[in-house]
């Protein structure tokens, strides 16, 4: 066994970032949690007093969209996206953490793109004053910067993990502070 070793850590930027995608994580939550009182609202209003709304389908829809595009980076942190890790886990450690390298970085280079693309989409609904073709009628620059802000985010962190994964393969296990031989076989990544 013998003495742990000092831990590293992330550089300032990277932290502030899985800190970002912390709180977006969590506002993530409550918004679901909002949807799902908005849904029940509406639920009642309509069966009880015989009433309905015109904009609880679409708000429910846009609450839902944050949810799951901002708080993708969330996931990302801790590992909860899908990974197929059948033959992953046959790998040695120093080849599996190289082949979670590749797939971060095709990840990173996957979700710019969609970034990219999605940041058009906001500007031309922005600039042409695009609205909702429903009757509650809302400016599309709203839930249309969703996905751009989500893929930014989840690119950021793409950074973090990166970071992370090279940092492991120069030092060994650093995010424990533990020796190699102490350590579990990883079970949080990228999806692999």
């Amino acid at each position: 066994m013998g003495e742990p070793m000092p831990e590293r850590r992330l550089p300032a930027p990277l932290r502030i970032v899985e800190r970002v995608s912390t709180w977006f994580g969590y506002i993530s939550a409550a918004l679901v949690l909002v949807s799902m009182l908005v849904i029940s609202y509406a639920a009642v209003l309509r069966y009880v007093v015989g009433a309905s709304t015109i904009w609880q389908t679409e708000l429910v829809t846009y609450l839902l969209m944050f949810a799951a595009f901002c708080g993708a980076a969330y996931g990302l942190r801790h590992g909860d996206h899908v990974k197929i890790d059948l033959v992953v886990d046959r790998l040695g450690q120093r080849t599996r953490r190289i082949v979670r390298l590749i797939a971060a970085i095709l990840g990173f280079c996957f979700v710019v793109a969609i970034a990219v693309m999605a940041f058009d989409m906001w500007w031309e609904s922005t600039t042409e004053g695009r609205t909702s073709s429903s009757a509650w009628n809302v400016p599309l620059t709203f839930p249309h910067a969703v996905l751009p802000l989500g893929m930014t985010l989840v690119a950021l962190q793409y950074l973090a993990v990166i970071a992370g994964i090279v940092q492991e393969i120069r030092h060994g296990d650093t995010e424990t502070g533990t020796r190699r031989q102490d350590r579990k076989p990883e079970q949080e990544g990228i999806p692999t």
